[in-house]
């Protein structure tokens, strides 16, 4: 698990899945989560509405969602936003990367079925994404699986949702709804196949002459 810059977008969205799945998984097995038996939760990155269309109910596995409703990027730094030259002193070429900030927003969601666990399974489900993705041990730990050295996914806010009671091919379902994660990436560009020809030293046309008049002014012959 480690986010990479140059895919920002897939390599963000299944790092937060991979964490998500890892997080539900272990708190599971936890002590606390013990009489939840074989209960399963099924972590996944869109709105799950092609299942339920496809009347997938009443559902086996509590779903969790993480679906992506907005972002905003902007550049970072000022100018021309150029932050690696890789420089070639053998080819004597630069082959510029670019840098780039992305704040992802998900809508987040839960869908359990009184097979899946009911009230009792929203409620863990609830309580475990406010761990993984509202604590501060949990968003440290989200730095921490996703730093491969180039980078990390990073959890700006998360706010848990609320519950209601939907009803789906006339079968009753407990979710919880408006939940929210922000979290923040930074890309660069990938090196470009033709590296340009580096600018190593700017050297003076000989035949141009700058003089200085007693009035103050400059008169350039060239």
């Amino acid at each position: 698990m480690t986010y990479d810059p140059e895919n920002w977008l897939e390599s963000a969205i299944n790092e937060i899945k991979n964490y998500a799945t890892a997080g539900f998984n272990a708190a599971v097995l936890d002590d606390q989560f013990a009489s939840a038996g074989d209960e399963v939760y099924n972590v996944i990155m869109e709105f799950p509405g092609p299942a339920m269309d496809r009347s997938e109910i009443p559902l086996t596995r509590t779903v969790v969602h993480f679906e992506v409703d907005d972002m905003t990027d902007r550049e970072v730094g000022f100018g021309m936003n150029q932050f690696a030259d890789n420089y070639d002193s053998v080819a004597h070429t630069v082959n510029p990367q670019y840098a780039r900030q992305h704040l992802i927003n998900f809508d987040v969601g839960i869908w359990a079925s009184a097979r899946s666990g009911g009230l009792t399974s929203r409620i863990r489900a609830k309580q475990i994404l406010e761990n993984l993705f509202g604590d501060p041990s949990g968003q440290v730990a989200l730095r921490t699986a996703t730093d491969g050295g180039d980078g990390v996914v990073e959890i700006i806010s998360y706010s848990g949702g609320r519950f209601i009671i939907d009803h789906i091919t006339d079968s009753p379902v407990y979710r919880m709804i408006d939940g929210a994660l922000v979290v923040r990436v930074f890309s660069r560009t990938k090196l470009s196949d033709t590296p340009g020809p580096a600018i190593e030293e700017i050297v003076q046309d000989p035949n141009l002459e700058i003089i200085g008049p007693p009035t103050g002014d400059l008169i350039i012959l060239g």
